[in-house]
């Protein structure tokens, strides 16, 4: 026996118990009948599912994990519906990454807005559709601050998108700027990675002020209607014509069209209805390059005014 701190600890028994004997027949009996070789007994040999196999992918991007929660039932919708294609959502970490696959080509197909929008077309994208809906940011405050009006703003926080993002960077600026609001001095612009954290620095008091599409602002009120309770919509920006649907301009033709005819007929039946209901938007509709002429011109007015 041996003593550590008080304790008596006897040396393990290094003989066998009958009952561990046991144990290690019942075992090697158990092997013995996984063997196969009994008289009579086929060998066993797995078996593989191979309808996925002959399935071709379609890679589907978004710029953060909250768009894939959202638009998984209509990914869903195109891959039950689209012959012999599986749809596969890449939800990237950051709006960088979603940039740099965008230059790279690693999407077959899209939904973004604003100057990412431009540059894809660049990059061997094209415009097919857009959602329908208005596309308007929502410049929102915690409710505990003290912000009433344009002139609270002044030396205050603001959450926003990564630079040059269309409704969490772009349009709250400019409406600022448009209302008094010396944004290029007045304001400390502290960029997320994401519309959630956006959300999330606002409701935290990490920042004062935070801005947001429309669409994210009210998901994020049914989702987290907890967090949300600590917010306040102060102001709504003017609308844009919202996000295009862009296809990789190499990709089949016939199969292009067939995805955007899903697309465009999901509010026709009650599934389509519903996968769209989750995104938050009523319907997508054709548009080509020339939908986005008046996104253009703000944008170069933008760049103009804002620094």
């Amino acid at each position: 026996m041996l003593n550590y701190n008080g304790m008596i600890l006897r040396k393990p028994n290094l003989h066998l118990t009958a009952s561990a004997i046991a144990i290690l027949l019942w075992q090697a009996c158990l092997l013995a009948a996984c063997s196969g070789n009994g008289a009579g007994q086929p060998h066993y040999r797995p078996t593989f599912a191979s309808a996925q196999h002959n399935k071709r992918e379609l890679i589907f991007g978004t710029p953060s994990l909250a768009y894939f929660e959202t638009t998984d039932l209509i990914m869903k919708y195109l891959s039950e519906h689209l012959d012999s294609i599986r749809i596969r959502t890449v939800a990237c970490r950051s709006i960088e990454d979603y940039e740099d696959k965008l230059r790279k080509g690693y999407f077959d197909f899209t939904v973004i807005n604003g100057a990412q929008l431009l540059s894809a077309e660049q990059n061997g994208y094209t415009v097919v559709g857009r959602i329908a809906d208005d596309y308007r940011s929502f410049i929102f405050v915690n409710k505990d601050s003290a912000i009433e009006n344009l002139r609270d703003c002044k030396g205050r926080s603001i959450a926003l998108g990564a630079n040059r993002i269309l409704a969490g960077s772009v349009m709250p600026l400019m409406f600022l700027y448009a209302h008094g609001v010396d944004v290029n001095r007045d304001l400390k612009r502290v960029y997320c990675p994401s519309f959630e954290s956006i959300l999330l620095n606002v409701c935290l008091g990490k920042c004062a002020m935070g801005a947001v599409w429309e669409t994210a602002y009210r998901n994020f009120q049914n989702k987290r209607p907890d967090l949300a309770s600590r917010l306040r919509l102060k102001w709504m920006t003017p609308s844009l014509v919202s996000s295009g649907l862009l296809v990789r301009r190499n990709l089949d033709k016939a199969l292009a069209q067939k995805l955007a005819s899903l697309l465009f007929g999901l509010q026709a039946d009650e599934q389509g209805r519903q996968a769209l209901q989750r995104v938050g938007i009523g319907r997508i509709v054709a548009a080509d390059s020339s939908s986005y002429i008046p996104l253009k011109e703000f944008l170069r007015k933008y760049d103009s005014l804002v620094h």
